[in-house]
């Protein structure tokens, strides 16, 4: 995820400290999330996926074209969902009904 943050941003022409001001987080909490020494609450992922222009799905997954490109990582799951009301919980819901659609399941 970091490395698809990371390649987007500054294709954007964007400093990590530039893109933390933009997402409304301080630029040590944006390059630890970057470099994967911490997870995002799932507010600040959608905020990074928005002004990145990049889905969910791909900045998470690496899914291209209904594709998984990693394997899924468990323990950041699991810590977005704990981070999530109601309301993006359901959103993401229907994010993982498409994923499964497209897969199959």
């Amino acid at each position: 995820m970091g490395n698809r943050m990371k390649d987007r941003r500054k294709s954007l022409k964007y400093t990590q400290e530039q893109f933390a001001e933009v997402i409304g987080i301080s630029a040590s909490s944006y390059t630890r999330i970057e470099n994967a020494f911490q997870k995002p609450s799932l507010d600040t992922l959608i905020r990074i996926a928005r002004h990145l222009d990049l889905s969910l799905d791909y900045l998470v997954f690496g899914a291209e074209n209904g594709r998984f490109n990693e394997v899924l990582d468990t323990d950041t799951l699991n810590a977005l969902i704990k981070s999530a009301d109601s309301d993006k919980l359901l959103h993401a819901s229907k994010i993982l009904a498409r994923i499964a659609k497209v897969k199959g399941v």
